[in-house]
């Protein structure tokens, strides 16, 4: 219970530092509030154009894919506000060798390196998730059961939890690779194709989304489970998926710092 105590005073601890660190440049915690909006609207632009040729895409409607982007951009704000800039500045550290510091610090060095760092400029982003969710099933006019909701939020926090760990991994190569700054890439080029639903990928595309790199439970599925289209069975999966990601992620990072040669040798 101590340490657990520890770790939550820690966390009230950066979530000041960083109230305090937003507080500082408004004008820039503005600017990406905008940032923000723009890029959503560009791309429900997108979709807007696409669907106007069409009624559905692989048998997801306007209004269907609308929820579906919802998911996803839930998802992402959660890992931008929450993990996504502290973890970015891993190669940054590696490189400088201050990486040091927070190995010699007596708290885990995995909590401290993705939880230091709150963006609260994506607060904005979570709360236009959550109202564009509602007009989504507004225009369906679908208003899903308790136990819908309850699988559909168990979905996403394995979606969080599978994303963050795989993005960890990317940032954990920085070990090896040092100036990588870049390797964000490969994390957006994974949510880049859990945008898309996996149903207009082919059969062996689809099986791979699911089973092999879980894309499909970035938003596809727990979309589905919202709207009554999946089955309680693939929470299950979703959550082996989710332990399976942040174990091989927590072993990546213990191995890899071995390999870890500090600024002082």
């Amino acid at each position: 219970m101590k340490r657990l105590s520890f770790y939550l005073q820690l966390y009230k601890a950066f979530l000041r530092t960083s109230v305090v660190r937003e507080m500082e440049f408004r004008a820039n915690f503005w600017a990406k509030m905008m940032y923000n909006a723009i890029w959503l609207g560009f791309f429900l632009l997108t979709l807007k154009i696409i669907y106007a040729h069409t009624d559905s895409i692989a048998g997801w409607s306007e209004s269907e894919a609308l929820m579906l982007a919802a998911t996803l951009y839930f998802i992402d704000a959660v890992i931008a506000t929450f993990f996504y800039f502290g973890l970015s500045e891993l190669p940054t550290l590696v490189r400088q060798g201050t990486l040091d510091f927070v190995l010699f610090k007596p708290v885990d060095s995995q909590f401290w390196l993705s939880l230091r760092r709150i963006n609260l400029d994506q607060l904005g982003s979570l709360v236009v998730a959550v109202l564009l969710g509602g007009y989504a099933l507004f225009r369906l006019e679908y208003v899903p059961s308790l136990s819908q909701v309850a699988l559909y939020l168990g979905m996403v926090a394995t979606g969080v939890l599978i994303f963050y760990s795989f993005h960890f991994m990317m940032m954990t190569l920085s070990i090896w690779l040092v100036r990588v700054e870049n390797l964000w890439v490969l994390s957006e080029v994974f949510a880049q194709i859990g945008r898309f639903p996996t149903d207009v990928f082919d059969a062996v595309l689809r099986r791979v989304f699911t089973y092999v790199l879980p894309v499909a439970f970035l938003a596809t599925i727990p979309t589905q489970a919202l709207l009554g289209k999946a089955s309680a069975g693939f929470l299950w999966f979703a959550v082996g998926w989710a332990v399976a990601f942040f174990v091989v992620g927590r072993l990546f990072w213990r191995f890899a710092l071995r390999s870890y040669t500090s600024a002082s040798s």
